[in-house]
């Protein structure tokens, strides 16, 4: 009898004890709670602003894209103009060969009247004073004539060199700003991605915190749980009622281990390596097979290529996947000098303003690049592209 009085007082004071002891838990728990929400309203509150900033960056980055193929139509239709321009030399060049050959078949028709003296046998021969006038009217007519014949010829080949000048001049200063354009776009689609990388990074961060906070909650909401449970097995146990108390522990402890084997069942599988494959000779066909295509800003192909587009379709039949643009491809690929450069390597360019134009090196001081003409060959020792060349990347050992 008075074991079981014993037994009674201490599960009773037990009781007494366990709501300060939960109540001290539970607000621990609540304090790590009301700490993940504040973290996560702060990370929201970051991924807003990192929200606004992508919005103005893709507003800036459709401004730059519209005005490049705006600066790409007028390169075009210069390059109309110039094609008609050189119709209209070869016609010139026609109508020159012909007066030539005027002045040739007179200047032999005067050397057939006398050796030297043509127009000085033309006055003696006179048979009057009307007759001579007549002859020497005649004679400064023709030479009238062939002088204006002559200027007309430095007139025509004067106004051919001025208008050839101005429309390259034109064209090169298109091509410079269509660059000048593209390389803007680089640099606002590098700090696009670099806020994108934040913003996932952000995410991840965000999810964690829920994570963390969805697992307190559970863990503060199983302790209320087994505190009640306690409770009430003590209660019953001043009852004389002690073997419910052994019942209630072996169950808690399956419950722990349940919980243990479904958190290791849970565990994820690592991902898959990303295939690889390709070579060369498969990069090199698919690049050669688009030559003459048309440049367009933004294309990636068939039909049509930007710089950095045709240089990811091509390296895409070898299996090699590149960044999007030419400053993405620059920053992937491995630095080497001009005399380690060898063909399948990238080689790049920088008008001014960044990595702007990307080509596939070729050897001999040659690319196959997608510029403003379209899918050509190109010298990158001398000439135009030589002012602008940074270096050479290498990004599949071929």
């Amino acid at each position: 009898m008075k074991k079981n009085t014993f037994i009674a007082i201490s599960l009773a004071a037990v009781i007494s004890l366990t709501p300060a002891f939960t109540t001290n838990v539970f607000a621990d728990v609540n304090t790590d709670i009301q700490n993940q929400d504040k973290k996560i309203n702060d990370i929201k509150s970051k991924k807003t602003g990192l929200q606004s900033d992508l919005s103005s960056l893709v507003a800036d980055l459709e401004k730059a894209q519209e005005k490049a193929k705006s600066l790409q139509g007028e390169f075009d239709q210069t390059g109309k103009e110039l094609k008609q321009l050189n119709q209209d030399i070869k016609d010139i060049n026609e109508r020159i060969k012909e007066r030539e050959t005027v002045l040739k078949e007179r200047a032999r028709a005067m050397q057939k009247t006398s050796n030297s003296n043509a127009y000085l046998e033309v006055i003696l021969d006179a048979e009057n004073l009307s007759d001579l006038v007549g002859r020497v009217s005649a004679v400064n007519q023709l030479v009238d004539s062939d002088k204006s014949i002559l200027e007309d010829q430095q007139k025509d080949e004067k106004a051919l060199k001025t208008k050839q000048t101005a429309v390259k001049k034109k064209q090169e200063q298109q091509a410079t700003a269509i660059h000048e354009f593209e390389a803007q776009q680089n640099k606002i689609e590098a700090q696009k991605a670099e806020k994108e990388a934040i913003v996932a990074q952000l995410a991840a961060d965000q999810a964690s915190a829920e994570n963390e906070k969805a697992g307190l909650v559970s863990e503060r909401d199983k302790a209320a749980k087994e505190a009640t449970a306690r409770a009430t097995a003590l209660r019953e146990a001043t009852d004389a009622n002690v073997g419910q108390q052994t019942t209630n522990t072996n169950a808690s402890s399956n419950s722990k281990t349940s919980n243990k084997v479904e958190s290791t069942n849970n565990s994820e599988a690592p991902s898959a390596a990303t295939p690889s494959g390709g070579g060369y000779s498969a990069m090199i066909a698919a690049a050669r097979a688009q030559l003459g295509k048309p440049y367009s800003l933004g294309a990636t192909g068939p039909s049509a290529f930007d710089c950095s587009g045709f240089t990811s379709y091509a390296f895409r039949a070898a299996g090699v996947s590149l960044p999007r643009t030419s400053g993405g491809q620059y920053a992937a690929a491995s630095k080497i000098s001009a005399s380690q450069a060898k063909p399948g390597d990238l080689v790049f360019f920088n008008y001014g303003g960044g990595i702007a134009h990307v080509g596939i090196y070729v050897g001999g001081g040659q690319m196959i690049n997608a510029q403003n003409n379209g899918v050509k060959y190109d010298n990158i020792t001398s000439g135009y592209w030589a002012k602008y060349l940074v270096g050479y990347g290498r990004v599949a050992n071929f």
